[in-house]
């Protein structure tokens, strides 16, 4: 599995807000053994067609670096573009008791 997570991105995970109400965020590390994937979907409504195009991150506990465990609304950069994590799966082993890797959706 190590030889499929092939990229590296920065995290920032959601540290609140600031007086304005705008998002805060920790300071950004570096994480790496990551796959990062377009999921690419068209959604229709009332007025047409629209891309409804994301991205999904793929995190092993194991494998990937630094130990974290993604959370929702933190702050992934990638490819010179900022994105939020909108929800996090985690998935498990067969046996069902230990997290094999993480997907997280990026908007």
């Amino acid at each position: 599995m190590e030889s499929l997570l092939i990229h590296s991105c920065t995290y920032a995970a959601p540290a609140g807000t600031d007086r304005d109400g705008n998002a805060t965020y920790t300071e950004p590390a570096t994480l790496e053994h990551v796959r990062i994937v377009p999921v690419l979907a068209t959604a229709k409504s009332d007025v047409g067609e629209t891309k409804d195009d994301k991205l999904t991150l793929y995190y092993a506990p194991f494998i990937s670096t630094p130990a974290i465990i993604p959370e929702e609304l933190a702050r992934v950069t990638w490819g010179g573009k900022a994105y939020t994590i909108r929800s996090v799966q985690p998935c498990y082993t067969q046996g069902g008791d230990v997290v094999h890797h993480y997907e997280a959706a990026l908007i």
